[in-house]
């Protein structure tokens, strides 16, 4: 018989551990160092540090660069990493190492201090788009060139240091807005973790991997099924659920955070090892939508990724990613308000009994705006396309009527801003057609775009050298090689034009200035020494060749180079005995292959 005054047999609460601000330490302390790696590579690049040099971006994109070239970097071998280790402890990584897992937190966190609790979007479809996303990116490239181009792989090489670690970034410019769309946004409007659970092409490959990891969140005999776990997480799932049909979360979304072992009044969830979550299934979930309504927005999104990547040589993948997201979701949402006698959005009542309050007003004139702006930017799209299509066929008449029409609004155009590609191919043409200053006009516009980068600066010089006096042209190349002294490419163009205009001395003393600041340059230095050798010190040209076959002494082409230097020196002799050695040398190449 139980005591009447002492009849609680509840389990005794135990006291909460906490893994949250363990957690926000680790995310910070990444986001510091990601912080401490650009401040290094900027004051690298300005007091040459390291040679200008600093270490590749360690990011996940980078590794692209492995299966398109062979290249082995340090964002192959990090994601590499990562991968394995999700095999061994799951899906790990996107809770505590990734700065957009960050960013969403920090976004839902000021939402709930703001009375804005985020529900979670539930698509069938959507859902695997990162993992069709992931193929994309990693293994068609690989389909393409084995099946389809039928190329050997690349040869494998390294580059685990750069000069330019923001050269496969987004501009600065756009960060802010990605920042935005990837945080606030996706938050607001499809939940806690909206761009994981639909937009990262990374998650696409930890959730497979997390289904063979053998380290899970489980439950012990405390559980008392009060669903405290579940409300707690943040990545949208069952957890109550799961544990009570299988002893353990095996949904792979789960991300490790562990707010659910914080949220468990009785201790009874732990995260460690035993069984894996190979051929387990969770129970059957709700949807927002129906299979119709799935087809339809799929199909938005899908036109809206298109349509947003590289709108305007501006939006990279994973903006783009995030813009048709927010796109597809207020389609929907409006068509819904449209629809439906009665529509709420988080606290807001959009339509109440077939009445349209001024919010739904509000909200149907933003829809609108965005399917419109959608529309815009896949006829945008599909006119460069056509263009693009037409000027491989030599059509470019035909070319040219559709670049006009994508151009900008200044331009006679539908566009609300110049695409730099675009305006390249436009500029060509006008430089053969001799319209060398409208031609100018888009080469200024590109470089306003691209800001003063090497290619842009040569587009300019090499117009400029059509129809410009000496001075402009020196001018020009002058102050864009006072900022840059490492542009190897536009060094080499000045000095060819230098050279052309018979400034020959002023090429020489060109070339010293540019083997300076660019002493490992292959190409500058061969310059210099065909400069010296045909207008300067021929003795000159002999030490710089024979330097250079030091550095490359199994390249044929500098023992023809020294030949050369020594016979416009007198050395006819040596010359014979250094064009030999070419010949020898491209003898055992071609016996060796």
């Amino acid at each position: 018989m139980l005591d009447e005054k002492n009849n609680d047999i509840s389990l005794k609460v135990l006291p909460k551990k906490s893994h949250f601000k363990l957690r926000w330490v680790v995310l910070l302390t990444v986001q510091l160092l990601i912080i401490i790696h650009i401040v290094l590579w900027v004051l690298g690049n300005h007091f040459d540090w390291f040679g200008g040099k600093t270490l590749a971006p360690i990011e996940p994109s980078e590794g692209m660069e492995f299966v398109k070239n062979g290249v082995v970097n340090t964002g192959a071998i990090f994601f590499a990493l990562a991968l394995l280790s999700t095999l061994l402890f799951g899906r790990w990584f996107c809770g505590w190492g990734c700065h957009i897992i960050l960013l969403q937190d920090w976004c839902y966190s000021i939402m709930r201090k703001c009375g804005i609790r985020p529900k979670p979007f539930r698509s069938r479809f959507l859902m695997w788009f990162p993992f069709v996303l992931a193929m994309y990116m990693y293994i068609w490239p690989l389909v393409y060139r084995f099946a389809i181009a039928r190329l050997p792989f690349p040869s494998i090489r390294s580059e685990f240091l750069t000069e330019d670690y923001w050269g496969t970034f987004a501009s600065p410019i756009v960060a802010v807005p990605f920042l935005f769309i990837c945080g606030f946004a996706t938050v607001y409007v499809l939940g806690a973790k909206g761009f994981c659970t639909y937009g990262c092409p990374y998650g696409g490959f930890f959730k497979p991997f997390d289904k063979a990891s053998p380290m899970r969140v489980r439950v012990n005999e405390n559980c008392g099924q009060c669903g405290k776990c579940t409300a707690a997480c943040t990545s949208n799932i069952r957890v109550n659920e799961e544990v009570k049909l299988h002893g353990m979360v095996i949904d792979s979304g789960c991300m490790k955070i562990m707010d659910c072992i914080d949220a468990c009044p009785n201790d009874a969830l732990s995260i460690g090892f035993g069984s894996n979550a190979i051929l387990k299934r969770t129970n059957r979930r709700s949807y927002d939508l129906t299979f119709a309504e799935e087809l339809f927005i799929s199909i938005i999104f899908v036109l809206g990724f298109f349509a947003f990547r590289s709108l305007y040589a501006i939006i990279p993948m994973l903006m783009a990613v995030g813009m048709s997201l927010v796109t597809t979701w207020s389609i929907w949402k409006t068509w819904k308000v449209l629809s439906l006698t009665n529509v709420r959005f988080h606290k807001i009542q959009l339509k109440l009994h077939g009445k349209t309050s001024r919010s739904g007003m509000v909200f149907i004139f933003l829809g609108l705006t965005m399917f419109l702006f959608l529309m815009h930017s896949v006829t945008i799209q599909s006119l460069i396309g056509l263009g693009n299509y037409a000027s491989a066929k030599g059509e470019t008449n035909r070319a040219l009527s559709y670049y006009k029409i994508s151009s900008p609004i200044q331009d006679g155009g539908i566009a609300f801003a110049s695409n730099p590609n675009v305006d390249r191919i436009v500029a060509r043409h006008h430089d053969d057609e001799l319209q060398f200053e409208e031609a100018l006009r888009l080469y200024r516009r590109i470089d306003a775009r691209v800001g003063q980068d090497e290619v842009s600066t040569m587009l300019i010089g090499q117009n400029l050298q059509y129809h410009a006096q000496f001075s402009p042209i020196q001018d020009h190349y002058a102050k864009r090689l006072e900022l840059n002294p490492h542009w190897e490419l536009v060094w080499e163009d000045y000095i060819g034009w230098l050279k052309r205009e018979g400034s020959y001395q002023d090429a020489i003393a060109a070339s010293k200035v540019a083997v300076k600041h660019n002493p490992k340059s292959k190409r500058l230095r061969i310059q210099w020494a065909l400069l010296e050798s045909e207008f300067g010190n021929s003795e000159e040209a002999v030490y710089l060749a024979s330097i250079l076959v030091q550095d490359y002494v199994n390249d044929p082409a500098m023992w023809m180079l020294l030949s050369r230097t020594l016979d416009k020196n007198g050395q006819r002799e040596k010359s014979l005995q250094a064009m030999d050695q070419a010949k020898k040398i491209q003898k055992n190449k071609k016996q060796e292959k």
